[in-house]
């Protein structure tokens, strides 16, 4: 029955692995955010993307590959991650000098299994079978899936399901705005935007575009972070 419960499988993992080094480190000072010793990056950043993972307690499928290159280190299929927290308790403090420390799990999921056998399939050179990807799949899960209840006793079957449930870190509130929280002005300003991307390449508009990188600018600074 332990293997349901997903907090205490997660503080099992930070016991056993509590001298080694964290896979990355995140740290939060009042007007921005740092990973590793990387670039300084502002909390409303598209690459902010990757505080919402860690806050859901899952790793970011979007970098895995970053993550592969890089040789981050993995525990038990699990990324460990530091967190430094130097903002203050209220908004006028200086930040913190010492940071508040913490550690947390981050597990993969389906999406996660998926990419990483489209990983294996790429370093191979493409050349696995669909039924290659299918017996390589049973496989992992076989591995890392907590065993089947075949026990037809319904009671049971509801502890195990309710000890999963209330064990399961709740997935947060994005960092991302949301549309409640948006005033009319920014609602305006946000339709305007939309409007432009709407006309983006637009024959009858009759202007020249000259492109811009930079979101892809901002991930290469990302990049940068684990090289």
């Amino acid at each position: 029955m332990s293997c349901y419960n997903i907090t205490r499988s997660a503080e099992q993992l930070l016991d056993s692995y509590e001298d080694a080094a964290p896979s990355f480190s995140v740290h939060f000072y009042p007007d921005y955010w740092t990973l590793n010793n990387g670039p300084k990056f502002l909390y409303n950043n598209p690459i902010a993307s990757i505080l919402d993972d860690v806050r859901a307690h899952r790793i970011p499928v979007d970098y895995l590959e970053l993550f592969d290159s890089a040789r981050v280190p993995f525990y038990d299929g699990c990324m460990l991650v530091e967190l430094l927290d130097y903002r203050p308790k209220k908004a006028k403090d200086p930040p913190l000098e010492k940071p508040e420390r913490s550690r947390v799990a981050l597990h993969p999921n389906d999406e996660t299994l998926w990419a990483n056998i489209c990983l294996m399939n790429q370093r191979s050179g493409n050349k696995f079978t669909d039924t290659e990807v299918l017996e390589l799949e049973a496989q992992i899960l076989l591995q890392t899936a907590p065993p089947l209840c075949l026990d037809p006793d319904p009671h049971l079957t509801r502890i195990a399901n309710h000890t999963l449930r209330v064990s399961t870190p709740s997935i947060p509130i994005s960092l991302k705005r949301k549309a409640a929280a948006i005033t009319p002005e920014e609602d305006e300003s946000d339709k305007t935007r939309r409007a432009k991307i709407m006309q983006f390449m637009n024959q009858r508009q009759n202007r020249s575009h000259a492109p811009r990188y930079f979101v892809l600018s901002q991930s290469n600074l990302f990049l940068l972070t684990f090289t």
